[in-house]
């Protein structure tokens, strides 16, 4: 099999308090956050990975003390394959008690559906056999632009519809920390999203790493590689590269 199980817990760090990072693993993985309620211990988590790392992220989880079958919120950035497969097999393994599916627009779309072909962008010659999972209709609760949720007490993100890497993404901001969820719209050391997948566009891209750009981000959490606490700039040297690709095509 091409792709394997790894056998490793999930690295973390508490970024702040009760918001914990768990980065990605090798092979279509993707950063997971994890938000754990002071009083109730219920905890909501930000993407799902690519479903073959789901063990490695419990056993990350319960190195800092926290525990899966207390998951009661899923938030997803978007529909792509390393950020949604994690959930077919959570939700198998929490069937007699879900955590409710939170995503936006095309991406609520796609995971009610089911939809296969959009979950695997483009002819990356990949399937869900290859990391044993089936994917089915989900139950989603749409979440809407512009509207403030309230994941747990003290943390209340916005959504902002921001599109370029796909139809489907948005980003999750919670002003009073100051902490930006991107998914795969922008990373740090000025890196940023593939725009040449299905529904992806250069100059949307563009746009979406600007209109974050304005917002104020200390933490920025993306989907892959590192974390900052620099998160402006960082964005901003994002949006510096992405407009130089511009400048050539």
């Amino acid at each position: 099999m091409f792709f394997s199980r790894s056998s490793s817990p999930k690295r973390s760090k508490e970024v702040i308090k009760n918001l914990y990072y768990f980065a990605e693993n090798q092979m279509l993985d993707c950063n997971i956050y994890l938000i754990s309620d002071e009083n109730s211990g219920d905890i909501a988590i930000f993407d799902t990975g690519n479903g073959l790392s789901l063990k490695d992220l419990f056993e990350g989880m319960e190195k800092v003390n926290l525990d899966y079958v207390n998951i009661k919120k899923v938030f997803i950035t978007h529909e792509h394959v390393d950020h949604v497969l994690g959930l077919y097999p959570l939700m198998k393994i929490m069937e007699k008690t879900p955590p409710e599916i939170f995503a936006y627009g095309k991406t609520a779309k796609i995971l009610k559906e089911g939809d296969e072909a959009q979950i695997f962008p483009g002819n990356l010659g990949i399937s869900p056999s290859m990391f044993e999972v089936d994917i089915i209709p989900l139950k989603v609760t749409d979440l809407k632009e512009g509207k403030e949720i309230e994941v747990f007490s003290g943390f209340n993100f916005q959504i902002h519809y921001t599109p370029g890497h796909s139809l489907g993404s948005i980003s999750f901001y919670e002003p009073s920390k100051k902490v930006l969820i991107p998914g795969d719209l922008v990373f740090s050391g000025g890196s940023f999203g593939r725009y040449d997948f299905p529904g992806g566009s250069l100059k949307i891209l563009q746009n979406s790493i600007k209109y974050v750009s304005d917002l104020d981000v200390k933490y920025l959490l993306p989907g892959h590689m590192g974390i900052s606490d620099d998160g402006n700039r960082q964005i901003e040297y994002s949006y510096r590269m992405a407009n130089s690709i511009g400048n050539y095509f």
